[in-house]
């Protein structure tokens, strides 16, 4: 069933997993998200556009605004990751396209929470909802070539590479074309995530 209206759905939230805590970035949430950041700030550049224009907290509590207001009209899905009330990353959908339905999942994850496992658990959970929930029937994750642990995330959690190719995705460091991946996963596939409920 196709969604008429983003703006009507009615989700459920927070997401529950064994460890974790996932909701909507809001209001409010800037200082801890702009420490996070800034934690690892250097490891980010490599991937994410976006983290130099990030200067300060309050460029992050401008950003829980944003991500908040998107999040209630259904234009996007960009969700924080607690660990007993610690944020350690962020994850969701920045790309939504009701008409197919499918959507585009990201994530990355605070350096000193990095190594538990905490970012397979939340990528998982928020794919089973993406189906369960949101209704998509198709969930991607576009990443580096040269980005092991993110095609790693993809390959536990059963996503099958779909493409490889030269521009797919932004090049950050030079002019060149960048090596990307395009993993994916399809609503109706055989999927679980432990202790997952919302």
């Amino acid at each position: 069933m196709k969604i008429k209206d983003p703006l009507l759905l009615n989700l459920p939230m927070p997401i529950y997993t064994k460890r974790l805590l996932i909701r909507p970035l809001m209001p409010g949430d800037g200082q801890q998200l702009f420490t996070a950041i800034e934690e690892t700030r250097e490891q980010l550049r490599k991937w994410l556009p976006w983290v130099d224009a990030v200067k300060n907290w309050q460029d992050s509590e401008r950003t829980a605004h944003e991500f908040y207001a998107e999040f209630i009209r259904g234009k996007k899905f960009n969700l924080a990751i607690f660990a007993e009330e610690y944020l350690i990353g962020m994850s969701g959908f920045n790309e939504v396209s009701w008409n197919i339905p499918s959507g585009i999942i990201g994530y990355w994850c605070r350096l000193s929470a990095q190594g538990n496992g905490f970012i397979r658990e939340a990528v998982a959970a928020i794919t089973l909802y993406a189906f369960r929930e949101m209704g998509l029937k198709r969930v991607s994750i576009l990443c580096h070539d040269s980005n092991l642990k993110s095609i790693q995330v993809a390959m536990n959690l059963g996503f099958e590479l779909e493409t490889r190719a030269l521009g797919l995705i932004e090049n950050l460091t030079d002019d060149e074309l960048a090596m990307g991946r395009r993993y994916v996963r399809f609503g109706g596939e055989e999927m679980s995530a432990d202790d997952v409920r919302w």
